[in-house]
């Protein structure tokens, strides 16, 4: 994963729920214009040059802060927020996330996992295919929901849609059957787009 967001100048890490409002201090203090805010005041986006964009996520049900750096003159300041607060390493959070013997843990992984899929690959694939195949009816649920939006994070549509049209043909539960179809709907219509955050 840091392999696939470094050759793309786009990099993902989880911070402490509680290092939001040090962050943003942190790069308005860097020279960062805010750009963009949600109505919550949740989430915010920095920068207004493409070589050094930043967009801060504060999430209560995943209990962490997410930091999304995009450009090559980002890392200096990205170095500088993980200085500062610590990150969740991304070899812990893919190991919660395969032990779907924990469903709720696992669950939680996988979202996180979702907000950092910048390149979609083979180990992403088998990770959704891990958690799509779970005998928990809520596993299954969470995963369409991370599988979407990795999908569009990654802006890749294609491997997505194969995963939830046959993940739709397994499916026995109506209500998780009908929201699978919105799933792809919701990719069919994304054509690959990046998700904008702050609309």
């Amino acid at each position: 994963m840091l392999i696939a967001m470094t050759a793309r100048a786009h990099w993902v890490y989880a911070l402490p729920l509680e290092a939001f409002d040090p962050t943003c201090a942190r790069l308005l203090a860097e020279g960062l214009a805010r750009t963009g805010v949600d109505d919550e005041g949740r989430v915010v986006r920095y920068g207004e040059d493409e070589k050094c964009q930043f967009v801060v996520m504060q999430s209560d049900p995943l209990d962490i802060t997410l930091v999304d750096a995009s450009g090559e003159d980002s890392v200096r300041i990205l170095k500088l927020l993980l200085d500062d607060h610590g990150f969740l390493a991304q070899s812990v959070i893919w190991e919660t996330a395969l032990d779907v013997g924990q469903p709720r843990e696992a669950s939680l992984a996988l979202r996180m996992l979702a907000h950092m899929t910048v390149a979609w690959d083979a180990d992403v694939t088998d990770l959704f295919v891990l958690h799509l195949a779970s005998p928990d009816a809520v596993a299954r649920h969470e995963a369409v929901m991370a599988l979407t939006l990795a999908a569009m994070v990654a802006r890749v549509v294609a491997p997505g849609l194969q995963l939830l049209e046959e993940a739709q043909k397994r499916e026995r539960f109506p209500k998780l059957a009908e929201t699978i179809a919105d799933a792809i709907r919701v990719l069919q219509h994304a054509g690959g787009k990046p998700v904008d955050l702050t609309s």
